[in-house]
């Protein structure tokens, strides 16, 4: 090797030493300014509720306020472009769902990030439970009422959902591919209009994220794969016959990619601290949001198993971004 090679090597190795301690010193002194918590739903949803708890918690643990921003707009799109081309130093975080982390770059090719490549995962935060409610006009007491009824009366059966490419849509798919039932869905704009005309008789059965007010219909089945202490005697659909009809809308907290792993490690270890207390578990329960928790790598396996799962009843049902 020559002179002139030996000084480029060392120039090189000087460069990326002073890149490592640069990175080090960014860790051990963040927080060094307020964080903003980017809440990709708006404040009547479990996600922001759940956001808001933990900025509060991350406030007193961190030293440094934390701050909740609702970015609401595009089913959780607007909040996630705007978290991906944040610096990633540790002082911009998202709390966003599985519809922009898994099911909506599934459905929509033109989305303009890559949930796997720009974000880290920080924690698993919890889940608002699907549930599949049927109107108390309908006559229907179980699913298995439904299924009969449906496949003696192909179509008639009306089924509400919270919009193309949500998780109520793609549990009201499954549900329908699995009993070989042929019914009529219906898309709406969120939970609260189906809840309507389901009280009112307008539709059968609706299928949502069980939240506030959905105690008013008559629920059938949850599409979790155990009870949920909040609703005991409601069967799974496990219990229904239908154990591969299992979905929730999970919520988790990110970072833009390649955050450190030093604030990886603290986000996660207070996240966990804080949802895995007696009182904050109930607290989230009165809302229908069960507590979930664990690593950034119980997260990664959660992403990478819905894809798999979803993608097959997206492509299925031939869901585009177009609809």
């Amino acid at each position: 090797m020559n002179a002139f090679a030996r000084s480029l090597r060392a120039i090189a190795t000087v460069f990326a030493l002073s890149m490592v301690c640069a990175a080090t010193a960014g860790a051990q002194q963040w927080p060094s300014r307020p964080i903003t918590l980017v809440a990709a739903f708006p404040p009547n949803t479990t996600t922001n509720y759940g956001a808001r708890a933990i900025a509060q918690e991350l406030s007193t643990v961190l030293g440094e306020p934390v701050v909740v921003e609702t970015r609401a707009g595009g089913g959780g799109v607007v909040a996630s472009v705007a978290v991906a081309k944040a610096p990633s130093d540790g002082h911009t975080l998202l709390m966003t769902t599985i519809g922009p982390a898994v099911l909506r770059p599934l459905i929509d090719q033109k989305i303009s990030y890559d949930p796997v490549a720009d974000f880290t995962p920080i924690a698993l935060v919890g889940d608002a439970p699907n549930v599949i409610a049927a109107s108390a006009k309908s006559g229907f007491a179980s699913i298995q009422d439904v299924v009969a009824y449906a496949k003696k009366n192909p179509g008639k059966v009306t089924v509400g959902h919270p919009g193309v490419g949500t998780m109520g849509h793609l549990v009201a798919l499954l549900f329908a591919a699995e009993a070989e039932i042929d019914v009529n869905f219906i898309s709406y704009q969120g939970a609260p209009a189906i809840l309507s005309d389901l009280a009112g008789g307008h539709i059968d059965i609706g299928a949502i994220a069980f939240g506030v007010g959905a105690d008013t219909a008559k629920i059938l089945a949850v599409t979790t794969e155990e009870r949920l202490d909040f609703l005991p005697d409601v069967p799974t659909m496990k219990e229904s016959h239908y154990p591969n009809v299992f979905g929730t809308t999970w919520s988790a907290i990110f970072a833009p990619a390649g955050l450190p792993d030093e604030i990886v490690a603290k986000l996660n270890t207070s996240i966990n601290d804080f949802v895995g207390r007696d009182e904050i578990r109930k607290q989230f329960a009165k809302v229908g949001y069960r507590i979930l928790g664990g690593t950034p790598q119980r997260l990664r396996e959660r992403m990478t198993d819905d894809r798999a799962k979803w993608s097959k009843v997206i492509a299925a049902a031939k869901i585009t971004g177009e609809q």
